[in-house]
């Protein structure tokens, strides 16, 4: 994102509004930008920032939440409303840095009101987003104000990268300019130059645009007129290609850190829905484990049922050659009847069922299905 600086050869005294814009992505990124906004970090190292101010920084909104969980709440509530969840790999946040020129006669406490004025401006640009931090620094050079905010719209329900890109409302162009109208003319404030347009006009100034015209035979011959660049200060066009170069190889690096923290995170998801189904298919084998054990219980006790059966069966054989002894044989036939009725109502048939195959039994049998 281009970084608005003060720069007018035109008008050294004028001041300047400062605004950076960028969007982020990933629990990485949230942690990186959290950490250093609410100072979640040892800077004892870093010379630009006193520690010992860190708490005289001014905390305007923060939240507590984890990167997952603010993610997770989001795409729920997305859900809820008819939306879809966030894509991998798409930017969920973006923060804005506001500063100002140094400018002579402010003190801290003139600073902090612009600053102030300033993050109710993006508060009512951005309203309904979800604030993840807005902070004011007083613990650096001079104080400035970081505003941190989610693509996700509270208000909507929905993840909303698209709906503030139609509206303008994260256009750098159009930022700067109502920022300047809103904000930058109360405080006397002017739109700087972008460093973009500033590398492109120190370039254009140091090169000459030279055309060499052919010769009547060679234009006869159809050669056309050749364009070649020329520059009275080439230590400055070689110092501006080295930074171009190195600005270009700071870009490839940004982009291979963000592919591998992509995909370090992916890695970390499926190993995670791995472990949880490692963890499932345990408790399964343990639940079979326990309807195997009571299959063989209950066939114990059906083959208990089965002995008692025929112990009853030689019993009544015996029953039976008594009463024929005694001359009873009518009276036992009508007991044995009324006996096979009962047992005929009183029928029992025990099933269970295993993975693989069903046991049924009754009194008459026994059976494996």
């Amino acid at each position: 994102m281009d970084h608005e600086i003060e720069t007018d050869e035109e008008d050294t005294m004028a001041n300047y509004f400062v605004i950076d814009f960028k969007k982020y992505g990933g629990s990485e990124a949230f942690k990186n930008v959290m950490g250093h906004n609410l100072r979640r970090r040892n800077y004892k190292d870093r010379a630009n920032i006193d520690p010992a101010r860190s708490s005289d920084n001014i905390v305007l909104a923060a939240t507590d939440e984890s990167w997952s969980e603010y993610m997770e709440k989001a795409n729920t509530m997305a859900r809820e409303n008819g939306g879809r969840a966030l894509r991998k790999g798409s930017a969920d946040f973006f923060s804005i840095v506001i500063d100002a020129s140094v400018i002579e006669g402010w003190s801290d406490d003139d600073y902090i009101a612009y600053l102030r004025d300033a993050e109710k401006w993006l508060r009512e640009r951005f309203k309904g987003q979800k604030i993840l931090a807005s902070v004011i620094h007083v613990d650096e050079k001079k104080p400035h104000l970081h505003f941190t905010a989610s693509y996700f719209n509270t208000e909507r329900g929905r993840w909303s990268q698209k709906y503030l890109a139609q509206t303008k409302a994260t256009d750098l162009n159009a930022l700067l300019n109502d920022f300047e109208r809103d904000i930058g003319q109360k405080y006397g404030l002017r739109r700087g130059e972008s460093a973009k347009e500033k590398a492109k006009k120190e370039i254009l100034a140091a090169i000459k645009i030279e055309r060499e015209e052919p010769t009547p035979l060679q234009r006869l011959m159809g050669k056309k007129p050749r364009y070649y660049i020329t520059g009275s200060d080439t230590k400055h066009l070689a110092r501006l290609g080295r930074e171009l170069a190195i600005a270009q190889r700071a870009i490839k690096e940004q982009a291979v850190h963000q592919l591998a923290h992509r995909l370090e995170e992916e890695n970390r998801k499926k190993e995670e829905e791995l472990k949880k189904r490692e963890e499932e298919l345990a408790e399964t084998r343990e639940k079979l484990n326990k309807a195997e054990w009571k299959v063989g219980e209950y066939a114990t006790q059906l083959f208990q049922l089965k002995t008692d059966l025929m112990d009853m069966r030689a019993k009544l054989s015996e029953y039976e050659n008594i009463a024929r002894m005694v001359g009873g044989k009518d009276r036992l036939a009508e007991l044995a009847e009324k006996n096979r009725a009962a047992a005929r109502h009183t029928k029992k048939r025990i099933r269970t069922r295993t993975g693989t195959r069903t046991i049924s039994v009754d009194d008459d049998d026994l059976s494996f299905v």
